[in-house]
Formats: structure tokens, sequence, C-alpha cells
């Protein structure tokens, strides 16, 4: 219980499963798993990848890096299923990245390192205090992880499947979210789409805020499709984190931290910016925020809303 709701104090998405957990049956036949070494993260990476059944060898199908696969293949995968049944979008093909770990510790503390673009010490003090002992707390890998996807994961899937990488989208939640848009604001041409939902905009002392205004400064562009959503009920850092009584005490040194501050404020000030640059090359309809859904619920009205926006079919 305990170790399951640090996932709520690092502000991540709804609890991930760990690499021991297998894949609905529905979904087995239809993708690969494979592990993949990185000398930029300099850790091992979980790869699951699906490819609707019947696609030809020859297709070159848009593609989802999905992020946080461990607990959200799944998910996004049948999703994927059923909107392509439905004929609503095509073939699409998923990319979820994962890690080969077995315990929830392991997870949390991997997603840290890769996923944050700045390092925040009081906050990964929080989380060694909270796991005890365990593995090495790190942050700030967000680069190291953004090369291995660019230099090892894409070319290997484009090697292997049948798929068009200049039609890439990222998709990820909570600290999934800030990696996204910390790659929008540095490396933009690295995905076409960027579908982001609750991001961890109060990292490093609102490092996005900053990442904003630097992209802002030096570049008159900004070239992508971005999603950017968050549940109405995460108005509160305590709501976002939905501590059990057992963590009560964590929860208020956290926001005793932070002041307890509205994040979805926070966010609304963060597309506001964006959306005052004018950037001609920048498709953003504005935040979504889905009323009655919490930070962990999110995820669902989230995928099926960015699936549709980035490949839907006219109608």
């Amino acid at each position: 219980m305990i170790r399951a709701s640090l996932i709520a104090i690092l502000l991540l998405a709804s609890t991930p499963a760990v690499a021991s957990d297998p894949p609905c049956s529905a979904l087995a036949a239809a993708a690969t798993t494979f592990d993949m070494s990185s000398r930029d993260t300099g850790a091992d990476h979980r790869i699951h990848v699906f490819v609707p059944p019947e696609t030809p060898p020859d297709a070159r199908l848009p593609v989802v890096y999905l992020l946080d696969a461990d607990g959200h293949f799944p998910l996004f995968t049948e999703m994927v299923r059923v909107l392509i049944d439905a004929g609503d979008i095509p073939s699409v093909a998923v990319v979820g990245i994962g890690y080969p770990v077995q315990s929830m510790a392991d997870t949390i503390t991997l997603r840290l390192r890769d996923y944050t673009p700045a390092g925040d010490a009081p906050h990964a003090a929080l989380v060694r205090k909270i796991v005890g002992e365990g593995p090495e707390i790190r942050d700030g890998g967000a680069d190291a992880f953004l090369r291995f996807i660019e230099t090892d994961l894409k070319p290997r899937i484009a090697q292997r499947y049948p798929v068009d990488n200049t039609n890439a989208a990222l998709v990820g939640h909570s600290l999934g979210g800030l990696f996204g848009l910390h790659v929008l604001l540095s490396h933009p041409e690295s995905f076409r789409y960027y579908g982001l939902s609750s991001p961890a905009i109060l990292w490093s002392d609102g490092y996005l805020l900053t990442r904003e205004g630097d992209w802002a400064k030096q570049h008159r562009d900004l070239r992508a499709t971005l999603f950017l959503g968050v549940g109405g009920k995460e108005r509160t850092l305590a709501h976002v984190l939905a501590l059990p009584p057992e963590l009560k005490a964590a929860e208020t040194e956290i926001v005793a931290r932070f002041g307890n501050p509205d994040p979805v404020a926070q966010l609304v000030d963060f597309e506001t910016r964006l959306r005052s640059r004018a950037y001609p090359g920048l498709r953003y309809p504005g935040l979504n925020i889905f009323d009655g859904e919490s930070h962990g619920g999110v995820v669902v009205p989230a995928f099926n809303a960015e699936l549709l926006m980035f490949f839907g079919k006219p109608q």
C-alpha cells in the first residue's frame, strides 16, 4: 500500500504495474516484447510493440510512443483497437516504453530519473524518506532518455516494424507529461504529436515556465500538434496526492513545502503563456479540463481524446 502510494507523491499516473505482470490475453497475440540496453541512461528498458493484425509488411503506420508502458500499454492499446474497429482512426502502431523490474520502488526511481529534465533535491529527499532503503534515487535524466529514444529505439522500431517515425506521437501522463513538455520545448522535431495529461507542473520550482520562456526568447515558431489535458479534481495538491492515512505525515510535509497550490491554475498559467506566443506552426486548441476526473482517472478520457485529435478520420 505504501509503495503504491508513492506514485501519487511523485505526481505520477495511477499505479503502474511492474514488469512481471503479463499483458491481457486479448493483446498478447498482437504484441511483442523485448528488452534494450541503453548507454545513455545506463539501464535496460522493456519495449512493448503493438501492430494491428493483418497490417501489410510494406505499410508505414503512424506510431505512438507511450510512456509508463508497464501500466498503460494494455489500456492504451485496447483503446487503439476499439477505435480502429469502429472506423474512427486508421491503423496505428504503439510502442510502449517500460522497465524490466520486479518492484514498484525500482519502477518509481527509474521513472524519476528518466522523465525529469532538472533536479529537485527536496522532492527526491522526500521520496527517499518514504521509500526507505532501496535503489539510488537520481533525477534530471530526461535528455539522456530522449537520446535513447532517438538514437537507439526509433531506428530499431523502424527496422523491425511497418511504422513511419516521421508521423509519430509521444504520449505521457504526470511525470511523463513533464518529460513530454520538456521535449516539446527543447527538441520539438522529435515528434509530430504530443499527447500530455496532468504534467507535473510543480517540478523543480516551475521548471516548465522557465523553459517555455527560454524557448520564446530564442525562437519564433514551434512546429507541433499538442494535446494538453488535466482532471477537474486536481485543484489542490492534496487532491492530486490523495494519500492513505498511514502517509498523512508525508502529505503534510509535501504540502508544507509547496504551499498546497492549485495545479490546474498553474497549468492554465503555463498554457496561457504558450498560446500568447501565437506560433504559426503550433496546432493547439487549448487546455482540456475533464470535469470530475482525478489525477489517475483522467488518463482514460485523455488517451481517447488524444487518439481522435491526432489520427481521427474526418466525419
